[in-house]
């Protein structure tokens, strides 16, 4: 019996990655530590504001799928980075809360010990050799903790969308991983970020439109806009598809997400049983404020080679918002002049 794919589920499960010319780096040996029998593991990766965290509360639902008890685990990242922001900051969280024992009253000392042990635990993770089978031992015992034979163990950490070719060829290696990866459409999930950056100073509704767009206006003038390596979809499907087989790569756009339908065809192609989706339901979407006509324009030129990667790649599959706040076609050049003979 012949199995039907949907055009959708053709368009957004990765392509070969054999590309021309490129030598791929050699699959590094598998992990010592095993994944529980008829178990595999999943990564769910993206940029900010792109639809993780919806797809982390549907597949956390899910009896077949397994997650550690941190929505973002952050260890690949921060073992390529040799530590990091988000090292740091886990790192300053557990000195605080440690500081604060001595003096604070029992009660509250209760609360603190298990958030400080929580935090322990995690950043246990990052220790232990960087080669090696043993390497990722700490990482696969904190995450596997809980995870029964049969289930597929889950880390949706979106920053692994800047991983290289290399390192995404080490975590396939882990239980014959798969991979999902979001995108967005790349003017409204930067106007989002930056919504979401300016949130965080608590201003005013009243205020937030001007200080929106003064965000917005600083990162085209200083040149960091194409400096977010999570906005750069291409590079990340390079590096994926570099390391990864085909097959084990599903691509899905934000704008398809929120449907009943998506929710079944990425269930499906991970092999655990579909539930009913909140489709209807956003998760931190913050206080809308329109975007400015003008730094759309300029989101839009910036992110130009994304559109034109991204409508290559999936023709008549790229979702309609992303044609709507893609730069204009530049138009075809006048025909010479013909001289007169």
């Amino acid at each position: 019996m012949t199995q039907t794919i949907s055009p959708m589920t053709l368009a957004m499960t990765g392509l070969r990655a054999n590309l021309a010319g490129q030598k791929l780096h050699p699959a590094p040996a598998a992990p010592a530590r095993a994944l529980p029998e008829g178990s595999r593991m999943f990564f769910g990766i993206g940029a900010q504001k792109a639809g993780t965290t919806w797809l982390y509360d549907f597949l956390s639902r899910n009896p077949a799928c397994h997650f550690s008890r941190n929505k973002e685990l952050h260890y690949f990242d921060v073992r390529v980075q040799g530590g990091g922001l988000i090292f740091d900051m886990r790192l300053r969280h557990a000195t605080a809360l440690a500081a604060r024992l001595a003096s604070d009253p029992a009660a509250r000392n209760e609360a603190n010990f298990k958030t400080l042990q929580e935090l322990t635990a995690l950043l246990a993770t990052y220790t232990g050799p960087m080669r090696g089978p043993e390497r990722h031992r700490a990482y696969l015992d904190y995450l596997l903790e809980g995870c029964s034979p049969g289930q597929t163990a889950c880390d949706i950490t979106p920053a692994y969308a800047i991983l290289d070719r290399r390192t995404f060829a080490d975590m396939a290696s882990i239980g014959a991983a798969k991979f999902l990866f979001l995108m967005r459409d790349p003017v409204a999930r930067m106007w989002s970020q930056v919504r979401m950056a300016v949130g965080t100073r608590k201003l005013p509704d009243d205020e937030l439109p001007a200080a929106c767009a003064a965000h917005a206006q600083a990162l085209i003038d200083t040149g960091r806009l194409l400096k977010i390596e999570r906005a750069d979809y291409v590079h990340t499907m390079a590096e994926l598809e570099a390391a990864v087989p085909a097959e084990r790569i599903m691509y899905v756009f934000y704008e398809d997400l929120f449907r009943q339908e998506t929710a079944d065809e990425i269930c499906a192609w991970l092999g655990v049983p579909s539930m009913p989706a909140e489709t209807g339901r956003r998760v931190n979407e913050g206080t809308a404020v329109a975007i400015p006509p003008e730094i759309a324009a300029a989101f839009s030129s910036a992110f130009a080679p994304q559109y034109q990667a991204i409508e290559a790649r999936f023709g008549a599959a790229m979702p309609e918002a992303w044609r709507r706040n893609a730069p204009a076609p530049a138009p075809a050049p006048a025909p010479a002049p013909v001289a007169a003979g």
